[in-house]
């Protein structure tokens, strides 16, 4: 596919191409018959039509469009219609199924009693028809009374692009696949199960499985693959006996089981159990990975051809006098920062471990929870919680209280897993720290207009290069207050 022919679907689109975006098509349509392709530009460049008009240039469609908040599908099946191609965007049962807030484990459930559903038995008996929707919201009222969620693969078979969570079930076949803010999948996803619920689990099995709560307890003490996938098969079946009767509490054991069975390194922390799970990547090939924050020295993970579009760098502060290195962590040196950030400005968003933010919880004004429209204060989330990513939160300063290292017992597993991926000795160490760290920052430089004072509270992250993505600058915290910057509410 020639440079004209890209040219010429824009031009046919009547879209006029920001100064390099058809470039970029061309590149990435040529790449990819030679297989994977990673494209890093700024936020706000226009990624999303660039990469759709490659694949149609290409010819790679039906194309599988993976991210992790489905909220970027809209400007996804806006962009597509400008080119003349149908998205669709595709949700989970969790959304869409009319027992999901009325059993404790829609998915399990569904897969245990789908063919006794009388919404999925509609649907097989009625079909969809003829109908189109752009997206899952649409659906109850085009569709009611049927199950939506497969109602979904009909809609799926018709559409040119289709819009998915990472990890939800794929239906179709496609000739290449998008993985949106792929440094999602290079930082460590968490499943964080509740160390009391599981106790309750385990009570239950007591009660009616005794030798299967022993074997639990040996699988939660020293998990193993083999045995948790071992022991799944055994309480799957009573479990969702028990699901289908009454609520169970067996639940975050068979989560936990699941996660453990397909690599999850698990971690105690405080009252709550952490599964890490491996890295992961798309089956569907080519794969057409996109970032804004990807720096230089991981382009290598990927195995793919790069397109990179140059960027300006934003300005981080390192302060070097602060660390959570384990046994030598700065927690009053965290409160004193945090102090300081609070006098200067009027929003200030905060990151840490469970382990840090238990200790510095009594100074913020809001933890782990979405924010007002028009919040001001300290708002503080860990590093792997739900709104470490996928969420907005403009702010006038955001600042990590510690480098996201893994606890060490995790460390290591995952050192071989970036084994395998072409990483090596002290590099694997560094990468879901520094993917980590960048998907924190970009909590709330979502914009380009978007310019809070960025603060890397440790003194470990100035051993790394962040480029293009971030250029860093070291301060103690003594001259911190002398340092300009920050966004609009920076205070004077």
């Amino acid at each position: 596919m020639t440079a004209l022919s890209v040219q010429e679907l824009f031009e046919k689109a009547g879209l006029k191409p920001r100064p390099g975006q058809a470039e970029v098509a061309r590149l990435i349509a040529s790449a990819l018959s030679e297989g994977d392709v990673l494209l890093v530009a700024p936020t706000g460049w226009g990624k999303t039509l660039a990469v759709l008009a490659a694949l149609k240039a290409s010819r790679r469609l039906p194309a599988l469009w993976l991210t992790r908040a489905l909220e970027v599908g809209r400007r996804v099946v806006a962009d597509a219609s400008r080119l003349g191609l149908r998205a669709f965007v595709a949700a989970g049962r969790e959304r869409l199924c009319p027992y999901a807030r009325s059993v404790e484990d829609a998915s399990e459930f569904c897969r245990a009693f789908r063919a006794q559903c009388p919404h999925f038995l509609s649907l097989v008996r009625e079909g969809v028809g003829d109908i189109w929707a752009e997206s899952w919201e649409e659906l109850p009222k085009l569709l009611p009374g049927v199950c939506h969620y497969y109602a979904q693969d009909a809609i799926i078979s018709r559409a040119d692009v289709v819009v998915q969570n990472y990890h939800r079930r794929v239906s179709g076949y496609y000739s290449a696949a998008v993985v949106d803010e792929v440094h999602n999948l290079l930082a460590p996803r968490v499943r964080k199960l509740s160390a009391a619920r599981l106790e309750l689990a385990l009570d239950e099995l007591r009660t009616s499985e005794p030798e299967l709560a022993g074997e639990a307890e040996e699988v939660l003490e020293k998990p193993s693959a083999e045995a948790a996938l071992q022991l799944l098969d055994s309480v799957l079946p009573l479990y969702r006996e028990k699901l289908k009767a009454s609520r169970s509490h067996l639940a975050p054991l068979v989560q936990y089981l699941r996660a453990v069975a397909d690599g999850g390194v698990p971690y105690r922390e405080a009252g709550t159990v952490e599964v890490y799970m491996p890295p992961w990547r798309p089956r569907v090939e080519p794969r057409v990975y996109v970032s804004a924050t990807i720096p230089e020295g991981l382009e290598r993970l990927f195995g793919a051809q790069v397109v990179r579009v140059p960027q300006q760098p934003r300005k981080a502060l390192v302060v070097t006098d602060l660390t959570s290195k384990y046994g030598s962590e700065t927690i009053w040196g965290y409160v004193k920062l945090l102090a300081t950030l609070r006098r200067r400005f009027a929003r200030v968003l905060a990151f840490a471990t469970e382990r840090v933010a238990r200790q510095i919880i009594a100074g913020v004004d809001f933890y782990e929870e979405r924010l007002p429209a028009e919040w001001r204060g300290v708002a503080l989330y860990t590093v792997y919680g739900r709104f470490s990513e996928g969420v907005d939160l403009s702010a006038d300063a955001v600042v990590l209280l510690g480098a996201p290292f893994l606890p060490p017992e995790v460390e290591a597993r995952y050192e071989r897993y970036y084994n395998r991926l072409g990483i090596s000795g002290e590099a694997a160490r560094w990468v879901p720290m520094v993917t980590t760290t960048l998907q924190c920052v970009g909590r709330a430089t979502r914009k380009p207009e978007d310019s809070p004072l960025i603060v890397l509270a440790d003194y470990r992250f100035r051993r790394f290069d962040f480029s293009p993505t971030l250029v860093l600058e070291e301060v103690d915290l003594r001259n911190l207050e002398k340092i300009e910057g920050g966004g609009t509410n920076a205070k004077p």
